[in-house]
């Protein structure tokens, strides 16, 4: 296991990545939606916020719950991205506040099956990163070049055989 320094260091470059693409998004997307039944683009950005405060919750009282992601938790994507914000805020403080015995003990996961607390931040980490990966493809369905989260393109980096 990472220490706690580690995993809320990871997950604040993830973070850090997001973002990167939040502020790329121009506001007359924030109800853009690929179909009728899929998330829009300000849903993605606050269904991460709750998300970020269901994971914590399932760590510190092993129970899962979601406060959802409607509108009325940022209906522009200033809004929307604050709301996120302040969610991100208060589980970075939390998770800070953690004990390592508190990241090594058994919390139920969304199937029911038992894994370390620590598990859990790291799939709010994955978790981020697939809804990165949608945000992308909105992105480019609306003619909007995704920023580089590393800062280069792959036609970028030198080419050559790693197996012949």
């Amino acid at each position: 296991m990472l220490s706690k320094e580690e995993l809320i260091s990871n997950f604040e470059g993830v973070r850090k990545r997001t973002w990167k693409y939040l502020h790329v998004l121009p506001e007359t997307l924030i109800d853009w939606r690929p179909d009728d039944d899929k998330f829009s683009i300000g849903d993605i950005v606050r269904h991460l916020g709750s998300t970020e405060l269901m994971f914590f919750h399932a760590i510190k009282q092993n129970e899962w719950k979601y406060n959802g992601h409607d509108p009325d938790k940022g209906r522009t994507m200033q809004e929307a991205m604050n709301y996120l914000q302040v969610c991100h805020d208060t589980v970075l403080e939390g998770l800070h506040q953690l004990e390592h015995e508190q990241l090594t003990r058994k919390v139920k996961n969304l199937l029911g099956y038992e894994v370390s607390a620590w598990r859990i931040i790291m799939a709010m980490a994955e978790h981020e990163i697939h809804h990165r990966g949608q945000l992308s493809a909105y992105m480019q369905a609306n003619h909007i070049d995704p920023p580089q989260i590393f800062g280069l393109k792959i036609e970028q980096i030198p080419t050559h055989r790693i197996m012949e």
